[in-house]
Order: structure tokens, then sequence, then C-alpha cells
């Protein structure tokens, strides 16, 4: 896959994400999971978990998000600072607040997460 492409299909998954479009986010995400080798396949993977468990989490399952979540943080643990322009320090942030929240028993409105740009 050519880098621009690449870039696309990322920045579109996070658009989507941002959106609460979380299948397209995870769409996406996975035509480039597909075309990616270790261990960037692992830290977009864990993209993909993130998002599927933010559409469980709108289909009222928080079950699996919770478990989606974790499964994607312990993926990220190694993972730069930023990926493809996108800013996976706060992600990481943001989805351990949002795996804290659901372990205290809390329903987050899973449209409010968002992916951010990493800064220039």
């Amino acid at each position: 896959m050519d880098a621009a492409l690449r870039q696309r299909l990322m920045a579109d998954g996070q658009r989507a994400c941002n959106e609460g479009d979380f299948y397209a986010a995870h769409e996406h995400w996975e035509a480039v999971w597909l075309k990616t080798v270790e261990p960037e396949r692992r830290w977009i993977q864990a993209l993909i978990q993130l998002a599927t468990g933010l559409h469980k989490l709108q289909a009222a399952r928080a079950d699996l998000c919770r478990n989606l979540v974790m499964k994607a943080l312990a993926k990220l643990h190694d993972a730069p600072a930023t990926l493809d322009g996108l800013d996976v320090t706060r992600l990481q942030e943001d989805a351990t607040a949002l795996l804290r929240a659901l372990e205290r028993g809390e329903t987050p409105d899973a449209r409010r997460f968002r992916v951010h740009a990493a800064r220039a």
C-alpha cells in the first residue's frame, strides 16, 4: 500500500470514528491493517478493536466494549506517541478513562469519544 493511500485511510478512519460511525472506522483501519506488518499491525488492530468496542457500546453492550478496550490497550503498550498522524498517547489516556468508567458500571456516550490528530 502506498503512503498516500495509507494516510487517507487512517484519516478516514479517524473522521468516521469521531463522527460516531465506528463500523466505517473499523473498515478503513482494517484496510490498512491487512497490508501492514508488525509491530504497526498490532497497533492498528488496537484501533480496530477500540472502534468495535465503541460500536458495541452504542448497541448497549458495555461488557463487550470493556473487553475490547482492554485488549486494545494491551496492544498499544509499546506504541509510539503518534502513528500515521494520530495522537496515540492521548488515545491511550482516553481509552483508559473509558475503561475506568465502564468498570465503575457507568455507560459513557460512545459518540463523545474522539481520536485526536497528533500535534505538529
